[in-house]
């Protein structure tokens, strides 16, 4: 595992990138396991682009545990969250156009919720 990390996950109000290096491979396990490149539409979270997009105060984003994804349909979501599971994400958020998965083992594991 390269300890460079990806530019995709950096926080796009200041490009400061706290991504935990794990949570970058785990997603990069997934894209090798559905063959298909996967758009993290937010990574690390700075305060205040966490404040700005309407965060949560405890949000995973700020620790750099947490990805969102770009999910528009119905199939891609299924393979993401079945190949997730599969690799050990144990925190899963689904909205309706994004997937949110996280490491943080400060938190409840073993949940799916939905936005």
């Amino acid at each position: 595992m390269s300890e460079e990390r990806s530019p995709r996950f950096a926080c796009p109000c200041c490009g400061v990138n706290w991504v935990d290096p794990r949570l970058e491979w785990m997603i990069g396990l997934i894209e090798d396991a559905i063959e298909h490149k996967l758009t993290i539409t937010s990574g690390f979270r700075c305060k205040k682009h966490n404040k700005e997009v309407g965060g949560s105060e405890t949000s995973s984003h700020l620790t750099g545990l947490a990805a969102d994804i770009s999910c528009k349909y119905s199939r891609l979501r299924f393979m993401i969250v079945g190949a997730a599971l599969q690799i050990g994400f144990k925190r899963i958020g689904i909205g309706k156009t994004f997937i949110h998965l996280d490491i943080d083992r400060k938190k409840d594991p073993q949940v799916i919720w939905t936005y």
